[in-house]
């Protein structure tokens, strides 16, 4: 009887203060629910908004990132499938592959692809159009790709926005099919430049702010309720 009875009191004790507290308790839940679950999801909202936001700054090529590969995209027209690398030589050998957007002119290696097994008996014609005069910059006359890959060497000695014709020669060439791969050289995209990158990161950053605002006055708020309903 000796120990159990403070053991009892002690329960009883709790059993006051949890009776005590249970208006008091609600009233705190309720006022501080909806700023709690901010609260606790705040960091998780920064962090999708700023993973939203900042995946197009990766994407400087066609669709992908400026590592070349599948993820380029496949032009399918007609049947057939075509897949464009751009291969930029740089120092000591070292060379980086690019999509669509290239940012520096200069000699480079177009790589193509021929997905469909049936363009490597079908001959192909190549040429580079300077799209903002119209005449091209390099015509490769029509040839088989027996291996499935095309290598053909260019030259952008300007920057601008370019396109590449690559031209099925079928029969009497009166219905050619043509694949059309843009390219644009020393060009910034919309998403690349630096004033668009500085502008997403502020939004971040004053979005970040706001929601700290909100969460600290609510809790404020909340505390300053609670406050008051004690007294």
């Amino acid at each position: 009887m000796i120990f159990t009875l403070p053991l009892a009191l002690k329960r009883l004790c709790k059993q006051k203060e949890s009776t005590d507290c249970n208006d008091d308790c609600f009233i705190r839940k309720r006022r501080t629910g909806f700023g709690s679950w901010i609260s606790k999801n705040v960091k998780k909202n920064i962090a999708f908004i700023f993973a939203f936001l900042s995946f197009p700054l990766f994407c400087f090529g066609h669709g992908g990132s400026d590592n070349g590969g599948m993820e380029c995209g496949i032009l399918s027209q007609g049947g057939y499938a075509i897949h464009l690398d751009v291969y930029v030589y740089g120092r000591m050998g070292q060379f980086k592959t690019y999509c669509q957007n290239i940012p520096n002119t200069g000699k480079m290696t177009m790589v193509f692809d021929l997905i469909t097994p049936d363009l490597r008996t079908i001959p192909l014609e190549v040429k580079v159009v300077d799209e903002s005069t119209g005449k091209p910059i390099l015509e490769v006359p029509p040839k088989l790709y027996s291996s499935g890959v095309a290598s053909i060497d260019v030259t952008f000695e300007k920057t601008g926005k370019y396109m590449t014709h690559i031209t099925l020669v079928k029969g009497d060439g009166s219905n050619p099919i043509v694949f059309k791969f843009p390219i644009n050289v020393g060009l910034s995209s919309f998403l690349t430049s630096p004033i668009v990158m500085g502008g997403i990161v502020l939004g971040i950053v004053v979005v970040g702010a706001l929601i700290f605002f909100f969460v600290s006055k609510r809790r404020r708020e909340a505390a300053s309720s609670i406050a008051s309903s004690k007294a």
